[in-house]
């Protein structure tokens, strides 16, 4: 999320502004990665986003602004949540589950990516740090799940 609201969820924060609306391809992979990890048919145990903000001064990136998560709308965006309905629909996925993607706001699919936040870049002084992080943090999760 970027100062100009360009980014992933910076753009996110357009959908609902005015009537705005529009598949969003994040959104879209979000909905589905929520479905899917719902259902246990699909092999989807874990969702570990990783949250990058531009470069900061002097190395690392800067902090992602969580405060403006608050910003994203209460409401669905129609046109995603519709797209991602139709695809969850040619899967195989019952209808209650789909009625359940259809009604999740904007909001609630963020958060709900959050709730196991994988790695924040700015906790990295650089790229390969990052990535070692996010190889680490994913590999960790998987031992996790297999044990279980």
């Amino acid at each position: 999320w970027t100062e100009d609201d360009k980014g992933s969820l910076g753009q996110l924060s357009q959908i609902g502004v005015d009537g705005f609306d529009r598949v969003d391809n994040v959104l879209l992979e979000m909905l589905l990665a929520t479905a899917l990890r719902e259902d246990p048919r699909f092999a989807v145990q874990a969702i570990l986003p990783v949250m990058v903000c531009p470069a900061a001064e002097g190395g690392g990136f800067e902090k992602f602004p969580f405060h403006k998560l608050a910003r994203l709308s209460g409401e669905p965006s129609k046109a995603t949540n519709a797209r991602a309905a139709a695809i969850l629909r040619q899967l195989g996925l019952g209808e209650d589950q789909v009625q359940t993607i259809l009604r999740l706001s904007v909001k609630q699919v963020v958060d709900d990516m959050l709730t196991n936040q994988g790695v924040e870049a700015s906790a990295s002084e650089d790229m390969e740090g990052m990535v070692t992080e996010c190889g680490t943090r994913v590999l960790k999760t998987v031992l996790q799940e297999m044990r279980r």
